[in-house]
């Protein structure tokens, strides 16, 4: 558990805006001492996030990741497999109004899935967070409203990260092959944690993010895009380091 936490406060610090505001402020210590270096550092902090915002620098970062895999269209699966995002259950009472824009993406291509394998098993996963509830069991209330068969759903409300639900996912199924559904950004370090794991995965990207603009644009999505997608490449630079 401390690992998990330690991960995720090095991993917020060096998303975009933390980060530019870290370049800033080390800038302005360095001018005491070497002036032109500390207002390079100084400068470095917004041009980054102009850069980021930039529908240029948001479609260079996330696109590499979302090509890597193609959208799954095939049948024959026996386990489709929802990656956890974010829910807030204080919204509304209904499970599907709970789940972020990204749970929301992912959740109906779970379903989408299911529907065309209609003897597959849906399963679901995502701890608590800062909510009361698991994620796992607002999804699975809103796959329910969807229409899936409570009988044919899997919960992991336990898992935290990626690493757990590929590790419980093995415990649960052994070598079954399944068809791992999470965002196309996020895809690339799912395929390697579940293949770590000896488990026969396909991917089903969804919720793509790094859409077509022109290069000039400026705007706070394009921030949340390049923030999604340094996230990840963190995750995989993370996920190589610990190997090592």
């Amino acid at each position: 558990m401390l690992g998990f936490w330690i991960k995720k406060g090095v991993s917020a610090l060096l998303l975009p805006i933390p980060l530019a505001v870290l370049l800033v402020l080390f800038g302005l210590w360095l001018s005491r001492r070497h002036s032109h270096l500390g207002r390079a550092f100084v400068l470095a902090g917004p041009a980054l996030l102009l850069f980021l915002s930039s529908s240029f620098g948001s479609q260079w970062l996330a696109r590499p990741l979302e090509q890597q895999y193609p959208v799954w269209q095939g049948k024959g699966a026996e386990v489709i497999m929802v990656l956890g995002s974010g829910h807030d259950s204080s919204i509304s009472p209904l499970a599907h109004q709970q789940l972020s824009d990204t749970a929301l993406a992912r959740l109906t291509e779970g379903v989408r899935l299911q529907r065309l394998n209609p003897d597959s098993t849906l399963v679901l996963s995502g701890w608590t967070g800062t909510d009361a509830q698991p994620h796992a069991f607002v999804a699975q209330a809103a796959a329910l409203g969807m229409g899936v068969p409570e009988e044919q759903i899997v919960t992991f409300p336990t898992a935290l990260d990626t690493a757990m639900e590929a590790r419980l996912f093995r415990e649960r199924f052994g070598e079954r092959e399944v068809i791992l559904v999470s965002s196309a950004t996020h895809m690339p370090r799912v395929m390697a944690l579940f293949l770590s794991q000896g488990v026969k995965a396909q991917a089903a990207p969804t919720d793509f993010i790094g859409r077509d603009a022109a290069w000039w644009q400026f705007s706070a999505s394009n921030l949340r895009t390049s923030e999604r997608a340094l996230h990840e490449y963190l995750g995989l630079t993370w996920r190589r380091l610990a190997s090592l």
